[in-house]
């Protein structure tokens, strides 16, 4: 008899105040991975951090703009994060940013996150467009979107500026039209 392989269950759910520690915790352990993109990893040094992260996005909106986010659970505990940022209600559009910790990279749980917050996003949140913006040589982020079936638009010249260094950036669009047959 042959082993079957189960996923793990993927869940987004809301963020609160009391997420800070373990947040803060997989931040931490993973640190050296997310920092190569994420440019608030440095700041972010103590659990206090966190506490005012979860504040603000427990309010809905995160530097100055509308955003939503959640908590990316595999079978029951925290493993990461996940947003639609920058939202405009006037365009209906909104970028997708997502990180996870080094502990579950590589089992397909970003791709149903995403997938999920596609959900969310081009039903509840009535977007038309997500787009998610990844630095060319982040090729995770990058194969997450391509896997998905988001369309590649091109590059984005020296976009992201992360550790006093800009990168270009590859820039992918997903209309809801085309994430419903997709579902």
């Amino acid at each position: 008899m042959s082993a079957i392989a189960l996923e793990p269950a993927v869940m987004l759910r809301g963020p609160r105040l009391d997420d800070a520690e373990t947040l803060f915790s997989l931040v931490d352990a993973s640190r050296a991975t997310l920092r190569q993109w994420l440019p608030w990893v440095d700041g972010t040094v103590g659990v206090d951090d966190s506490r005012r992260f979860l504040a603000g996005v427990v309010d809905g909106a995160r530097d100055g703009s509308a955003c939503a986010t959640w908590l990316i659970e595999v079978d029951g505990g925290m493993a990461g994060c996940i947003d639609i940022h920058g939202i405009s209600r006037l365009n209906r559009s909104g970028y997708l940013g997502y990180w996870l910790a080094d502990a579950h990279v590589g089992k397909g749980v970003m791709r149903r996150a995403v997938a999920q917050a596609l959900d969310i996003g081009f039903g509840e949140l009535e977007l038309n467009r997500l787009c998610i913006d990844a630095a060319v040589d982040n090729v995770r982020s990058c194969r997450v979107a391509e896997r998905l079936g988001f369309r590649r638009e091109g590059v984005l010249r020296e976009y992201l500026r992360l550790h006093g260094r800009y990168h270009d950036a590859c820039q992918y669009s997903m209309l809801a039209r085309e994430w419903t047959p997709r579902r």
